[in-house]
């Protein structure tokens, strides 16, 4: 009977896994050329909140459990995408982006589940000026789920 719990419960960790800490524990990506350099030379982008919904950065495939990137300064290309089990449309696109020196970047997607259609919001905030460098906020109630 142990064994068909513990089996159960393996089964059920793997079909969700995204909501694993396992799934949630690989942390920081960066390329090799940033990994020696001290932290006011690069930019962090943090998609902590959303693991796995930055796809590509600059074409290199990101790890599904990953949720942060240390980036040398410049022009970037960030790839995401997003399926939300019960939401109907699924989030994708690019953003070209201009990263800064010192500065941290959340990217952020929200979702108006009672909008009709469905809408939703992509954007990037700089963390250091508290001001958002791609996308817009969302045009909805901050009630609206």
């Amino acid at each position: 009977m142990n064994r068909l719990i513990l089996l159960l419960l393996s089964l059920l960790m793997a079909s969700c896994a995204h909501y694993s800490p396992i799934y949630w524990g690989w942390g920081e990506w960066a390329v090799s050329d940033v990994t020696g350099l001290e932290n006011g030379l690069v930019a962090y982008v943090d998609w902590s909140t959303l693991p796995g919904v930055i796809t590509s950065i600059d074409g290199h495939t990101v790890g599904s459990g990953h949720k942060k990137a240390k980036l040398l300064p410049g022009s970037h290309v960030i790839e995401y995408a997003y399926y939300p089990a019960e939401f109907g449309v699924h989030p994708k696109g690019t953003i070209a982006i201009q990263l800064e020196a010192g500065h941290s970047y959340e990217f952020c997607i929200r979702l108006c589940f009672w909008c009709n259609p469905r809408k939703y919001a992509v954007w990037v905030d700089d963390k250091t000026t508290a001001e958002a460098v791609w996308g817009r906020h969302p045009d909805w109630p901050s009630w609206f789920l």
